[in-house]
């Protein structure tokens, strides 16, 4: 089942939606960083939360989502663009110690960052305190509180027995309240995303456009008002990391000079590693003296 993700609105009820398969995304994400079973949950939900927020942004914009929790889980950094493209990380990458007890995976209160951007400037950005113990839950909740645009958010993971493609499907729904929107009403569709007949039929994968409605319906319920579904389809999501060998100039910048010294005398090539993507870039010791020399943009 391929990637895909839609975007639209309900008819009538004044509630905008995204839905996204995020599958192939959210396995390379899990791979890349070798995560266990705990963390590959996790990651592979935020991520799709991400890709799921990032579709309503204007064109060009992308979005920067970073969780910050104190307990056995330290960080999740999900970038996603309005194109579909997304990259993400977490630290640790290997949780089944914590996996038991949600107190001591994400520990009490933690915090979240949401930065929106284009061409790397920032466009407006908000930190909003989360103790829901679920980065997903907490997305939506930041939109609440922060933006003050009334957020629900599913996204729902299975996995395999395949090291290649550990996530048999991810997908997900996030809805929104649009100006006018009945807020009794909107109330009532999001606690329908905790309800079991949604979440049964978001565990299973189908392309049809008859599945895509069933989930819409069972989601929408019987409210009445409704018109009908208006919908686009967006750039499926993909994992494409920005990361190059010039950009680790930033990150060689960022060394202490007398661990420059050090590695200067050692002679050696010195080895960098991207922390969304794990790719290896080898810096020899006449490129580092240049990117030390060399003013930060």
């Amino acid at each position: 089942m391929n990637d895909f993700l839609y975007k639209g609105h309900f008819k009538g009820l004044d509630i905008a939606f995204t839905y996204a398969v995020t599958t192939q995304a959210v396995n390379e994400s899990i791979v890349r960083h070798n995560c266990d079973p705990a963390a590959a949950h996790i990651l592979g939900r935020a991520t799709t939360a991400g890709l799921l927020a990032a579709a309503v942004l204007p064109e060009g914009q992308r979005l920067n989502a970073c969780w910050k929790y104190k307990g056995g889980l330290k960080t999740i950094v999900v970038d996603a663009g309005q194109d579909g493209t997304v990259r993400s990380l977490i630290s640790p990458a290997q949780l089944a110690e914590f996996s038991d007890a949600h107190d001591s995976l994400y520990g009490e209160i933690g915090d979240l960052q949401v930065v929106v951007s284009k061409n790397g400037i920032i466009a407006n950005s908000g930190t909003t305190p989360v103790s829901l113990h679920d980065p997903v839950n907490d997305l939506a909740y930041h939109y609440c509180i922060s933006d003050q645009i009334e957020t629900g958010m599913s996204v729902m993971i299975g996995f395999q027995p395949n090291p290649e493609n550990p996530a048999k499907l991810c997908q997900g729904w996030m809805i929104q309240a649009l100006p006018g929107t009945d807020l009794e009403r909107f109330d009532r569709i999001r606690r329908h995303m905790d309800e079991s007949g949604f979440r049964d039929l978001l565990s299973h994968g189908n392309e049809s456009e008859v599945y895509f409605e069933k989930i819409a319906q069972s989601l929408i319920g019987g409210e009445k008002g409704f018109e009908g579904i208006q919908m686009e389809t967006c750039p499926a999501p993909k994992f494409q990391c920005t990361c190059s060998k010039q950009k680790m100039g930033a990150v060689l910048r960022s060394i202490p000079i007398p661990d420059r010294m050090t590695i200067v005398k050692k002679g050696e090539p010195l080895g960098i590693s991207c922390q969304f993507c794990n790719t290896r870039y080898e810096m020899s010791i006449e490129e580092c003296i240049v990117a030390w020399n060399k003013k930060p943009e």
